[in-house]
């Protein structure tokens, strides 16, 4: 069984970069493998469906007699998986490089990992040789170099996969304080072109877009990638718009990414310019750089390509090797920039990622324990009520962040308490909901921004608290008309939430599970939800057993 490494699809994807398979005489090969192939697939591996990624250096199946049933096979595959994820080490452990199992909590902080280790490995003056499981994860031949692995996680952090402010956010957490020219020198020029006419793919005729208010660290980040490449540089006005992405997610489905990282490099540039001369703050690059002007089609060739960024990223030849490596694969509140590894919010400390004492199998279920863990279960309430064309029909809506403010007046309405875990994904700088005037002078036009069976109101003298208790009033009755039930027996239940920049898991116990919100498919993945959080989340439900305390979950 031989495959090629390809980008996840799903969560519980495997994937094998090569096996051997010892036979007696007579044997069926094609059964064997289609019974190996079976086993690898309904393995289960702690908190795999919840989002974790597992990379295993090697498994042996030794001594299963070829006559073996499936059944007998599904128990060996997985007791030898079982075996290797109770003794994997987390990526960001120092014991992971020579680990024959290694883990992360979630794809995210799997590539911010990789790529952080990538560029404080480029920027050392010591070689250093990438892990082995970064091949596994990006899915390159194994002994690829770090400056060729770059590109390939930039890739893995483009849409679908990614949201698009999840993956600069992801960027520029990994980016901290390490040199920028050692991350735009590794992409090539065709490549970043390509990139940036991608996100400029929706151009706008009216005129120039306002500039960004970037943070501190961004602002650092593109000055010292414009000392050394120029403002007008395509690494430079692509590193913007990623900055522009990261705080503003809404410019990259607007089209304006490009044009409002364009103006906000004009003004940094003139902002320096108007600036008493101080000595140089950071060394400038040796070669030219091309400078392309990406507001028309004009393109300005004439200058020579910098020598350091790389017009070819083949990767190198793989090792021969009799190894059977399995590959599993993945296809800030307040900061837009995410520090630290694991996840937001108090979730990030619910696991050290660099524990030197990580042993899955004794770990609990992932996650934070709440009462309340069917509050989302209202989200499929919304979307049966037209949430999404109302978001459309009026964007000053999603600019407020209305659906975030409707799912804590429900939370409120539930008797959700304020510091429970579930409301971590719903927290916003906006205390109050409040639209400004002219958009509540539109509202009363817009039908399709009303719930069914509310008339806009004929008046436009009304408040924003007004639409946003028509809108619980709208979600209370189809709840009640649906399968009578009110909003406290649905969202009060045990479970687990577990959230990442990009996604959001709530587990339930399998014995929790209520006929009465099945029958509506409350409990039904609502999937990915643009309008949900900073980023847009996608929301899966999950129903587990509940094992003995001393088993693994």
């Amino acid at each position: 069984m031989h495959s090629p490494l390809a980008p996840q699809t799903g969560r519980l994807d495997r994937y094998v970069r090569r096996s051997y398979l010892r036979t007696s005489q007579g044997a069926s090969r094609l059964r064997i493998s289609y019974s190996l192939e079976e086993a690898l697939r309904l393995a289960d591996l702690p908190g795999e469906e919840e989002g974790r990624v597992y990379c295993f250096r090697s498994v042996s199946l030794a001594g299963v007699p070829s006559s073996a049933t499936r059944s007998v096979w599904m128990e060996q595959v997985q007791r030898a998986l079982g075996n290797l994820a109770a003794q994997a080490v987390h990526g960001t452990d120092p014991r992971a490089f020579a680990a024959g199992a290694v883990y992360f909590n979630n794809l995210e902080e799997a590539l911010e990992t990789l790529l952080r280790n990538a560029l404080r490995s480029l920027s050392a003056v010591e070689w250093a040789r990438p892990a082995w499981f970064s091949a596994s994860l990006l899915g390159i031949a194994p002994e690829t170099s770090y400056g060729l692995q770059i590109p390939a996680i930039l890739d893995r952090l483009g849409p679908p996969a990614i949201a698009p402010g999840a993956a600069a956010a992801i960027l520029f957490a990994a980016l901290e304080d390490a040199d920028p020219a050692v991350l735009l020198s590794s992409i090539p020029t065709a490549t970043l072109r390509e990139w940036i006419r991608t996100l400029d793919g929706q151009k706008s005729s009216a005129g120039d877009a306002l500039p960004a208010p970037l943070p501190q660290a961004m602002n650092s980040a593109l000055q010292r990638a414009a000392s050394q490449f120029g403002w007008k540089d395509p690494g430079t006005v692509w590193l913007a718009a990623q900055a522009v992405r990261c705080i503003s997610p809404a410019a990259w489905f607007s089209g304006l990414a490009v044009k409002r990282a364009q103006a906000t490099l004009r003004q940094m540039e003139a902002a320096q310019r108007a600036a008493p001369p101080q000595p140089a703050a950071f060394e400038k690059h040796a070669a030219t750089a091309r400078s392309l002007i990406f507001d028309d089609d004009r393109e300005i060739d004439a200058q020579p390509m910098r020598a350091s960024r790389m017009e070819s990223a083949a990767p190198l030849p793989a090792k021969e090797s009799a190894l059977a490596d399995l590959h599993p694969m993945a296809g800030n509140r307040n900061d837009p920039v995410h520090r630290s590894v694991p996840h937001e919010g108090s979730l990030q400390s619910a696991r050290s990622a660099r524990a030197s004492d990580s042993v899955l199998m004794s770990a609990p279920l992932l996650g934070e324990a709440t009462p309340s863990a069917g509050l989302y279960f209202l989200l499929n309430a919304l979307r049966r009520l037209g949430i999404a064309a109302a978001l459309d029909a009026c964007p000053a809506l999603a600019e407020a962040g209305f659906a975030v403010h409707l799912m804590r007046r429900l939370a409120c309405h539930a008797g959700v308490a304020d510091d429970d875990p579930i409301l971590i994904c719903l927290n916003l700088a906006q205390t109050e909901f409040s639209l400004p005037a002219d958009a509540l002078a539109l509202l009363s036009k817009q039908r399709k921004a009303w719930p069914p069976g509310f008339a806009s109101p004929s008046c436009n003298s009304f408040e924003s608290e007004f639409l946003l208790r028509v809108w619980v009033l709208a979600v209370r009755r189809w709840c009640w008309r649906s399968a009578k039930l009110t909003l406290r027996p649905i969202v009060q239940r045990a479970g687990r939430v577990w959230l990442t920049r990009t996604d959001l898991d709530v587990t339930l116990p399998l014995d929790g599970a209520d006929i009465r919100i099945r029958r509506i498919g409350l409990d039904i993945d609502p999937g990915w939800l643009p309008w949900l959080g900073e980023f847009g989340r996608v929301v899966r439900f999950h129903y587990r057993d509940r094992e003995p305390e001393e088993r693994a979950c």
